[in-house]
């Protein structure tokens, strides 16, 4: 399982200051890059793909141990003036995604370098062209508050002794650097597809959570602040209440059909798309504590609710 821990640094301090707090705790180095987030569309229907900074924190054996990123639903609060020229952005979704894999530097300053190198071309006044002078990567300003915004999305982590240490390590680091919780706040956990792509198990989750859904709130007590939670469409209901004989292919592309969407309790996109960007069931109605016998008591609900559809 991997999880999502939504936080704000106090003023003062950034998600890269949160990272390079981290590091020291766990003996690691801290990378930067990129990550993407599409918002909005330009003139002429192309999409606005953002590249906002991204740092990670690597431990000694070379492993990631978390990704510091962006959230562009934690803005609550925040002063909206344009204070930089920091955020980077694209209008193809191919080079955003490239940018997002590629990019990992040392410094913030070499991030566009991978890129640079990749097309042969050059910087000039924050926009990457390409050898032909075509822009590729333009440079736009953003508030210096959303550097405060700071989800901290860890590798998958095996075993309950990984995960508390992991957790623990997180919130430490949030409490010694004045953390607070976003008024949007909210914890996701993501576990493996792999057991769910099953027609019973998940026509089973699915039935259960829609059928009981008041209980599942009683017993998870998400943030009523908390963006983007729904109960199933109804008639993914629908579908999964008569799946028929079919196999698990077919079950998943009508699920899709019936409306399947991220913005749920919970998001079984990452279970029923063919090639998922993360290959999840999501919990997503959770609630964020700096607490960590809180979070993982969440965590243990969560999962004695999914087990009763295993």
């Amino acid at each position: 399982m991997g999880l999502e821990l939504e936080l704000l640094t106090a003023k003062g301090h950034t998600r890269v200051s949160f990272a390079r707090a981290l590091a020291r705790r766990v003996k690691g180095r801290v990378e930067f890059g990129f990550k993407y987030f599409s918002e909005g569309t330009l003139p002429g229907g192309r999409p606005l793909c953002r590249l906002s900074l991204a740092a990670r924190i690597v431990e000694r054996d070379g492993r990631v141990l978390a990704t510091l990123v962006d959230d562009n639903t934690i803005r609550d609060g925040l002063a909206a003036k344009p204070a930089g020229r920091t955020l980077h952005a694209t209008d193809e979704l191919r080079l955003a995604l490239l940018a997002e894999r590629v990019s990992w530097s040392s410094t913030e300053d070499a991030r566009l370098k991978h890129l640079e190198a990749l097309f042969d071309g050059f910087v000039d006044d924050g926009t990457l062209h390409d050898a032909f002078g075509n822009p590729l990567v333009i440079t736009l300003s953003e508030p210096r508050s959303w550097h405060r915004v700071c989800e901290l999305v860890t590798r998958p982590l095996v075993g309950p002794r990984e995960r508390r240490a992991v957790i623990e390590a997180a919130l430490s680091t949030a409490k010694e650097l004045g953390c607070t919780l976003p008024s949007t706040a909210a914890l996701h956990a993501h576990y493996d597809a792999q057991p769910w792509r099953d027609v019973k198990r998940l026509s089973r989750l699915v039935v259960d959570h829609a059928a009981h859904r008041d209980a599942w709130w009683a017993a998870l007590s998400p943030n009523p602040g908390c963006l983007k939670l729904a109960p199933f469409p109804a008639d993914v209901v629908r579908v999964a209440q008569q799946p028929g004989r079919v196999g698990f292919s077919t079950f998943a592309a009508a699920l899709r059909l019936a409306g399947a969407t991220k913005a749920c309790d919970l998001n079984v996109l990452g279970v029923i798309e063919p090639h998922p960007r993360q290959p999840t069931l999501e919990v997503r109605c959770l609630p964020m504590s700096l607490e960590l016998d809180a979070v993982l008591s969440s965590l243990a609900r969560a999962e004695q609710l999914l087990q009763r559809a295993l």
